[in-house]
């Protein structure tokens, strides 16, 4: 059982890897085109059609194809302006707190992002004139990433309930 449940973990962090790198590949990708749209745009006096719609489409699976293995690394930014005012006592309470806040958030975006993606995909919802792209993708996009900080927040939660109760934590944060 415990062999089943790493096998599960490390192919869940493998997929979060996955999701990322193809983020960092759309950040390079975009990269590219916007310096070719420049570059067209004052050598030749003529810019890529449809940049503006291609990369408003992009963006949306940047962040959220990235996020859920930010999280898992535990590699976003943290203020600490509060929590360095805070009880040492009430740290891990607030830790769960900020979980659950999280989850429940991540949720909303997930449920009603689902609604929003499936609607897309059966009008075959596409944004531009010049260049057509579709919006579908991006949509998605944020319901997968959406479900994946679900699955991290509730991670992160069991984590943090054990050490708030005084218990061993399971996991590194």
């Amino acid at each position: 059982m415990k062999e089943a449940y790493s096998a599960i973990g490390s192919a869940y962090v493998f997929c979060l890897r996955a999701l990322n790198f193809i983020s960092v590949g759309l950040i390079f990708f975009t990269a590219l085109w916007i310096f070719g749209d420049i570059t067209g745009r004052f050598l030749f006096n003529h810019p890529i059609p449809g940049t503006m719609e291609l990369i408003k489409t992009i963006i949306i699976p940047i962040i959220f194809l990235s996020l859920p293995y930010t999280l898992h690394e535990n590699r976003h930014i943290q203020t600490t302006i509060l929590v360095r005012r805070m009880p040492p006592s009430l740290l891990p309470w607030l830790n769960v707190m900020i979980a659950l806040v999280g989850a429940l958030i991540f949720l909303a975006v997930c449920r009603y992002g689902w609604d929003a993606a499936w609607k897309s995909w059966i009008i075959r919802e596409f944004e531009g004139v010049q260049l057509r792209v579709p919006v579908y993708p991006s949509r998605f996009s944020i319901v997968l990433g959406s479900a994946l900080m679900v699955i991290e927040f509730a991670r992160i939660l069991v984590n943090d309930m054990r050490n708030a109760m005084g218990r061993k934590r399971g996991g590194d944060r």
